[in-house]
């Protein structure tokens, strides 16, 4: 009988330390026992030259800094539109000329597909030629994982999965956007298969815009095709472009970051009337250093003042990565319901 007991008691310490450790997806981000030690990547966007076939001093500026100010960085991920031209060899070859800094010292770049990847030669009236959309000329010039143009990898307990979406884009009359079946079916398996606790997407237009009613429409198309995946498979943190500004929101549980700061022309931010009181955004030139602790990503947004030059934190965000003290409560709770409860009311029932 005495086997029994302990053997039952065992069962209830399980089966209630089970339940109440069953926490929603994203609560840790490493399993490893022992020490974690912290690191960090940068996330920057819209990088492109302002005309065509010319340097960009802005990008190349902002570019040093990032190097200069983040020794230990252990990648730079890039939310899209390195170049104004994407479609064109001469506009890579100045892009590289000028982050040298990085080339130089063999910085990991992850790109994201933007819409001027695509873009060729400009024509008199501010148009562009034929768009090369098999992504050619990006693939030439870039080494990504996968097949270049989408793709994923796990680094430290984390799973980043980079979505292309300028594959299919109509600008005429009603905004139109659509992933090919390939690339969807992909996202999919991608994630259902995703081990890691804690996951984030960079696509380069966004769900979420605060620049124009326009802008405002074409994320809602973008949200449409892409949110319900992010919100089935559990995706914690979006990283965007596409919109020249910082813009930080938080909807549906995901968090979203529009990083597009790092050269381009900025963009006003002069549609808010549909952002959330907890939104915050500005339009300055920045970047964003994401840091990785055992528990929390710390992510900072170092902005410029162009009057000034100088650089300050102009927000942060903090994602709490797992609760270790709801864990070990779920634990005291179930040696104490064994001992307290379980084994005194199986005692009385073997006396009698």
């Amino acid at each position: 009988m005495r086997k029994k007991l302990i053997s039952f008691s065992i069962c209830i310490l399980f089966l209630v330390s089970a339940v109440t450790v069953n926490f929603p997806n994203n609560l840790l981000v490493s399993k490893a026992v022992g020490s974690y030690e912290p690191w960090h990547f940068i996330a920057l966007g819209d990088t492109r030259n302002w005309w065509p076939d010319d340097t960009n001093i802005l990008r190349e500026v902002i570019l040093d800094d990032v190097f200069i100010s983040n020794p230990n960085l252990e990648f730079i991920l890039h939310t899209g539109d390195m170049t104004n031209n994407g479609g064109e060899q001469r506009d890579w070859d100045l892009y590289y000329e000028d982050i040298d800094l990085h080339v130089e010292n063999n910085v990991t770049f992850y790109y994201t597909v933007g819409n001027h990847e695509t873009y060729t030669y400009p024509l008199p009236d501010g148009s562009y030629g034929p768009p090369e959309l098999n992504f050619s000329t990006y693939m030439a010039n870039v080494e990504m994982p996968g097949n270049e143009r989408y793709y994923s990898f796990d680094h430290k307990g984390i799973h980043f999965i980079f979505i292309n979406t300028d594959e299919y884009w109509i600008h005429e009359g009603a905004y139109e956007f659509d992933i090919t079946t390939e690339q969807k079916d992909w996202i999919i398996n991608d994630l259902a298969s995703n081990t890691m606790n804690f996951t984030i997407a960079s696509f380069h237009r966004p769900c979420y815009s605060v620049r124009s009613e326009s802008r405002y429409l074409q994320a809602n198309v973008i949200r449409k095709v892409l949110e319900p995946i992010l919100i089935e498979f559990g995706v914690d943190l979006v990283f965007s472009g596409h919109d020249h500004y910082y813009y930080n929101t938080k909807r549906k549980g995901i968090q979203h970051i529009v990083t597009g700061g790092a050269g381009a022309p900025l963009a006003d931010t002069g549609f808010t009337g549909h952002a959330l009181v907890a939104d915050r955004y500005f339009s300055k030139y920045h970047y964003c250093n994401v840091t990785v602790t055992e528990e929390v990503i710390t992510i900072d947004a170092h902005a410029y003042y162009e009057e000034s030059g100088n650089k300050s934190i102009d927000d942060t965000i903090t994602m709490y990565l797992k609760e270790p003290s709801k864990t070990r409560i779920s634990y005291f709770f179930g040696f104490t319901v064994v001992l307290f409860w379980v084994i005194p009311h199986l005692r009385k029932k073997i006396k009698k």
